[in-house]
């Protein structure tokens, strides 16, 4: 009886949640990422494959946000169904706990917070990741940008291989560059150079520098003067451009943002803003299951099976979400709250006020 009735309630709670990441995707990708890409494509001259690849790119971010609501107005949906049809009274009428009766949905929800999670961790960084590389790549083609003071760490499993500094770059041109290279954290070798510009395929052309080679096992430096050397830095001009106008928290998955902030605190640098988004990764993704736990017993009301009524529901209790949220992490800026609690806040109050409704229902 028990593994119909979770079949039952289960198979219900996802037709409802697919049936709500197409609808509010699709209101966000109408609302927030089309007038966007015709703005974009209009300044920049955009063809309409790149548009394309920029809305797809786009989409995992809306899904990732569209995963709560959706889950509550499915737990919504289908116990205030349940609820008029007065299959709930049945259920209860037979001896089986009204706990036990929305604990699929619980389980459904909990899924969806690993998939959320999913994600946040592999799709998101990198789609967020190609959307800047194209969008810079556009605007570097359209209008190109004299950019000052460049300054570029590179990094390999977290342990510093590179920094690139240069007063200026154009286009594909740096000038008066200095490259600074370690092997296993010891300093390796130093470049100094008038002038680079890229070339596809070979890396970067130095002209007019000076090389200096570290040896620490015959305690020498050597010291080289060239008209001309290819240098490949891994970086082509589109590269420096997507890495000097990138939000790291959109860009990173959890654990290498969890990486870079590590890095950041070895400089003395205030990192409380990083540390918030860091475990917004997380929050957000949980709040799939918190929003089950709040959305069972409020489903359980009189009248609340409409699907206005529910997508109305889900957008309030969403808004109030979110306001939560933005109030937290203000909070966690300013070093009111820790960054963790920052981010978790309103978890923490909707999650207790879902088991507080839960509890009244169970009395009843």
């Amino acid at each position: 009886m028990f593994r119909l009735l979770d079949k039952y309630i289960f198979r219900d709670v996802a037709n409802v949640f697919l049936f709500g990441v197409i609808a509010f995707s699709s209101i966000f990708a109408g609302v927030g990422i089309v007038p966007n890409l015709v703005s974009e494509a209009t300044t920049y001259g955009l063809d309409l494959l790149t548009v394309f690849k920029l809305f797809a790119a786009r989409i995992p971010q809306v899904m990732v946000y569209t995963f709560p609501m959706s889950i509550l107005l499915s737990a919504l949906q289908v116990f205030g169904r349940l609820s008029n049809d007065s299959e709930i009274t049945a259920f209860r009428a037979s001896g089986i706990g009204l706990l036990r009766i929305i604990t699929p949905a619980l389980v459904f929800g909990l899924c969806v917070s690993f998939l959320s999670m999913f994600f946040n961790e592999a799709l998101v960084p990198k789609a967020n990741l190609y959307v800047n590389y194209l969008l810079a790549q556009a605007k570097n083609d359209y209008k190109p940008v004299i950019r000052t003071s460049v300054n570029i760490p590179q990094f390999e499993n977290g342990v510093l291989k590179r920094t690139v500094n240069a007063r200026e770059i154009y286009k594909e041109t740096m000038k008066d560059i200095t490259v600074i290279e370690y092997e296993n954290g010891n300093l390796q070798r130093v470049i100094f150079s008038a002038e680079a510009k890229f070339n596809p395929g070979m890396g970067w052309l130095f002209n007019n520098g000076i090389l200096y080679l570290f040896d620490r096992a015959e305690d020498s430096l050597t010291r080289i003067r060239f008209e001309k050397e290819h240098i490949n830095l891994m970086l082509s001009p589109t590269d420096i451009n997507v890495i000097l106008e990138q939000s790291y928290s959109r860009q990173l998955g959890f654990f290498a943002l969890s990486d870079h902030i590590k890095i950041k605190q070895k400089t003395g640098e205030d990192v409380s803003k990083m540390l918030v988004e860091l475990y917004l990764k997380t929050a957000l993704p949980f709040a799939c299951f918190i929003f089950t736990l709040l959305g069972a017993p409020l489903g359980l009301n009189p009248q609340r099976s409409s699907s206005s009524a529910g997508i109305g529901l889900s957008l309030l209790v969403i808004v109030f979400y979110y306001m939560l949220s933005a109030i937290g992490e203000w909070l966690g800026l300013i070093h009111v709250m820790t960054p963790f609690l920052a981010a978790w806040i309103p978890n923490i109050v909707i999650g207790l006020v879902g088991v507080y409704l839960l509890y009244r229902k169970t009395q009843i």
